[in-house]
């Protein structure tokens, strides 16, 4: 057997992952989508948590120093279940990722943006924690939000954070007047992959789940 042999199975564990994707969306249409629910949330989490469980022991087989960050991965795995619910038919959005709004020079590009044919609907900027920018995210996210509205004025803006760990959540009172409809941060006090799913499931923000963040959207689309 050669090395190239063993291999092959590592390169088809990678082709299934857009393989299992692709899959999921093609039969989107088969299964009812209830927003109501937590199932939305529940299946982002437990991805999340699977993934980091695996950097953590990759981290750990080749005795590296840090886990390969999971930011890119966060903000995809928000695309994917954005995709999955708001570009049914009976919805008819369209999910870009690093899309910038204008092709002009200076325009934003946010981590994911939602579309109605060519109307720029909401952008929703996601970050894994808020810890290496506790001081100035505020003041950033409202530049950023200030740009997306002299170019669409209809448009909204929405803040994703995946946890509190690290910076402290949305305690103030102004942002607490905010989370759940312009703020969301899905757990307070855990990070994904350094525990099991049970206990992920009990350190939820149920206040500011997803669910709740594409009912915003959804509610953007139809008065804009």
């Amino acid at each position: 057997m050669e090395l190239s042999d063993l291999e092959q199975a590592y390169l088809e564990s990678l082709k299934s992952q857009y393989l299992s994707l692709k899959s999921i969306l093609e039969v989107q249409h088969s299964f009812e989508i209830n927003l109501t629910s937590n199932e939305i949330t529940l299946c982002l989490l437990e991805r999340l948590n699977t993934y980091y469980e695996m950097q953590y022991a990759i981290k750990n087989l080749l005795r590296k120093r840090y886990i390969t960050a999971g930011a890119d991965y966060f903000v995809e795995s928000v695309a994917f279940f954005l995709k999955l619910v708001l570009e049914r038919p009976e919805i008819g959005l369209e999910i870009h990722s690093e899309r910038q709004v204008r092709r002009k020079r200076g325009s934003i590009r946010p981590d994911i943006s939602i579309w109605k044919n060519d109307e720029l609907i909401a952008i929703v900027e996601c970050k894994t924690q808020l810890g290496w920018n506790r001081g100035n995210w505020e003041e950033h996210f409202e530049a950023r939000k200030t740009q997306l509205i002299a170019e669409f004025s209809k448009a909204k803006a929405y803040l994703l954070v995946m946890t509190d760990l690290n910076w402290g959540g949305f305690k103030d009172e102004r942002h607490q007047a905010l989370l759940g409809k312009e703020y969301f941060c899905l757990l307070k006090g855990a990070w994904p992959g350094t525990t099991s799913f049970d206990e992920i499931k009990k350190n939820i923000f149920w206040e500011s789940c997803i669910e709740k963040l594409i009912v915003s959207i959804v509610d953007a689309a139809q008065n804009n």
